[in-house]
């Protein structure tokens, strides 16, 4: 019965052992695969770091790991460290009861100034351990973020213009907007604010729209003052707006420039309007003051 004993205590001992090297060893189970989340990724080439998710699923007694390799696009190709960087090739998942998870690549765009068509590359998971492979590629677009210049506008521009007493004020404005591109004011509407910049007895901050447009063909825009819409307001019963006129009466026609590329397809940084294109700060009881001779340089 001693030796019956020692021997089933051994047995016991041996299967632990065997079972603890099997969780640290190669995933062996079947049921368990691995691939990309999705087969097509686009980002715009300014995102900065994204990741790629690998999803994981079923039972695993051990780790899974694997290498991704990055292959470009025959067409318009996305050169790795030219346009993207990737952080690690070699991914590893270590064992644990979740029978669902994730793997990420991360990658990392290269933001540049020309004007181009979509770069394209495909990520491929070219080695696997420890699960069953099954979608091993994607392909990931990189879109040009500066053909439309849209989002070059955001950030604190200095306004400068000349008010109704002849006084050249100059002020600080940010601009925003959209970056979701199915928003219907991506690429069209820029919203401006500006704190204290008009005093009429107390300080007006002041918020407005631009309209925006750019064609790429010619590399010319527009930015236009739109009109009409509240900007300001003091208490439930002052409301300011911009408006102008056609020499009679009051008009709300957007005060529109133009804006051109610069060599290499330079962002501009100072946008001008004409001189005698001016605006009215108006109130339901008249103007409380006028903005002309209107030019805004970026920070």
């Amino acid at each position: 019965m001693k030796y019956f004993k020692s021997f089933i205590l051994l047995a016991a001992v041996t299967l632990l052992a065997a079972c603890s090297s099997d969780k640290a060893g190669n995933n062996t189970m079947v049921d368990t695969v691995a691939g990309f989340a999705s087969t097509e990724i686009t980002v715009k080439e300014n995102v900065g770091y994204f990741n790629v998710p690998i999803s994981i699923t079923g039972v695993r007694n051990g780790n899974v790991k694997l290498t991704v390799e990055a292959i470009p696009d025959a067409t318009n190709p996305a050169i790795e460290d030219e346009h993207y960087l990737i952080t690690t090739k070699t991914l590893t998942l270590l064992v644990s009861d979740n029978e669902s998870e994730t793997l990420n690549v991360q990658i990392k765009t290269v933001d540049d100034s020309e004007i181009n068509e979509a770069r394209k590359f495909k990520l491929k998971i070219i080695n696997i351990e420890g699960a069953t492979l099954t979608n091993d590629e994607v392909t990931i677009t990189l879109r040009d973020n500066d053909a439309a210049f849209f989002e070059k506008f955001f950030g604190k521009w200095d306004i400068t213009f000349t008010d109704y007493d002849g006084v050249v004020q100059t002020k600080t404005v940010t601009i925003t907007g959209p970056s979701d591109e199915e928003d219907p004011d991506y690429n069209n509407i820029l919203t401006a604010t500006c704190p204290a910049m008009f005093n009429v007895g107390v300080e007006l901050d002041c918020e407005w729209h631009f309209r925006y447009s750019f064609d790429a063909s010619t590399k010319q825009g527009t930015l236009s003052f739109i009109l009409g819409e509240v900007i300001a307001t003091y208490g439930s019963s002052y409301r300011w707006v911009w408006a102008c006129d056609d020499g009679v009466n009051y008009t709300y026609d957007d005060i529109t420039t133009s804006w051109q590329l610069g060599e290499n397809d330079a962002f501009p940084t100072t946008i001008t309007w004409q001189p005698e294109q001016y605006m009215y700060l108006l109130m339901t009881n008249g103007f409380w003051d006028t903005v002309e001779k209107i030019s805004m340089t970026k920070q």
